[in-house]
């Protein structure tokens, strides 16, 4: 985790404590002051990283390129990897017969759900990486390709910072303000 991130933790984290001392605010009105307090971090950092000719190396690479998910498809468990031994019931055959019914058809059930929810879960988690690394990395590369455009020019780094800030952060408050008005 580095500085910075730290820092903008605590910058929010303290903005809406010591403004919201006094007041008791909405859950809307929390949001609204914390993305705004986000907002003006941003637009500081994009602004001053343009001004100062910031630039940003891709040594990352792909997050799901075919050796990635070839390898996570290896390491995963196949359908014969299931195994459970059943615990003896009953003294007829009657209870004996059901018992193994029951224990095949539960079996059966829970391989399928483990099979889904595993393949969910993990679909979720690489698309939620993905995203992330493209907004956090891919789209600030972007932004900071017009660095030396910008270096040692204030206002035009202050009007791209404006811009970048605007595009990449008006649709939480769109996600916001739906959510009060739905709500």
């Amino acid at each position: 985790m580095s500085y910075s991130t730290i820092g903008i933790i605590i910058l929010v984290i303290l903005s809406v404590w010591i403004s919201g001392k006094e007041a008791h605010r909405s859950l809307f009105q929390n949001s609204v002051l914390s993305t705004s307090v986000l907002a003006g971090a941003f637009f500081m950092f994009i602004s001053s990283g343009l001004y100062y000719g910031m630039k940003l190396k891709d040594d990352i690479g792909y997050i799901l390129d075919k050796e990635r998910l070839k390898s996570f498809s290896d390491r995963t468990s196949g359908w014969g990897d299931f195994d459970f031994d059943p615990p003896s019931s009953g003294d007829g055959i009657g209870e004996v017969i059901i018992s193994i019914i029951l224990w095949i058809v539960f079996s059966v059930v829970l391989v399928f759900l483990v099979y889904f929810f595993g393949l969910f879960f993990w679909t979720a988690v690489l698309f939620f990486v993905s995203m992330l690394y493209w907004i956090f990395f891919r789209a600030l590369r972007y932004v900071f390709k017009n660095s030396k455009n910008c270096k040692g020019n204030l206002l035009k780094s202050l009007r791209f910072g404006f811009f970048y800030s605007f595009l990449y952060i008006s649709w939480i408050y769109g996600i916001i303000f739906w959510i009060n008005y739905i709500g």
